[in-house]
């Protein structure tokens, strides 16, 4: 389990507002549904670093419940609840590589980044796998969010594993409610893609 620092949370809630957008889905107007989003302040474009290779970001894959656009929450029973009312904006995979692909755009370290197929050279893939993706009811008053994705890198068409890495955090929530977790969400996915786009550019950078 990785831990946030106290500047990291304080700098984070900075940027961290409320996300969502009340939308009714299919009900009537007395069963409201809301969609909610992942939101964190862009990285700032330095130019320290400028690389030759161009990305590719995939969307990521999913596991179980995962692979739909419910938010998630598992009980202490081990049981899993996909809300019908409480939802992504879209499906986990697709919103954490887009967002992704937004951050390793704006950082401004590489000459393009596709989220479609492309055949240009010097070509770099980004996969992913959201394993777990919401909350774990520890009990009544307590919720753990919870945020674990693989990603890979992928060079030579594919062919050669350039990183592998499991990305896995977990916070305490304040208080219960979907509200709370997509706040705490966006918290850790501030630092989910902070810590790739670093762990890319290790892989990146020459040898000596």
């Amino acid at each position: 389990m990785k831990k946030l620092s106290l500047m990291s949370v304080v700098t984070l809630l900075l940027f961290t507002g409320c996300i969502t957008v009340n939308v009714p889905l299919g009900g009537g107007d007395s069963v409201p549904s809301f969609q909610w989003q992942l939101r964190w302040e862009a990285p700032i474009k330095t130019g320290n670093l400028i690389f030759t290779n161009i990305l590719r970001i995939k969307d990521f894959d999913a596991s179980g419940s995962y692979q739909l656009s419910g938010i998630v929450v598992k009980y202490d029973d081990g049981s899993v609840s996909e809300s019908s009312s409480n939802r992504w904006v879209t499906r986990p995979g697709a919103m954490l590589s887009e967002i992704l692909s937004r951050d390793l755009q704006v950082t401004g370290n590489y000459p393009a980044i596709f989220r479609t197929a492309t055949s240009a050279d010097n070509l770099l893939t980004v996969e992913g796998y959201v394993r777990e993706f919401g909350a774990t009811q520890i009990d009544s008053v307590t919720w753990i969010a919870v945020f674990d994705v693989d990603v890979t890198l992928l060079g030579n068409r594919g062919t050669e594993v350039l990183l592998q890495q499991n990305y896995r955090y977990e916070k305490s929530m304040p208080e219960t409610g979907f509200k709370t977790l997509t706040e705490q969400m966006s918290l850790l996915g501030a630092l989910w893609s902070e810590e790739v786009m670093v762990d890319i550019a290790g892989v990146l950078l020459p040898r000596r």
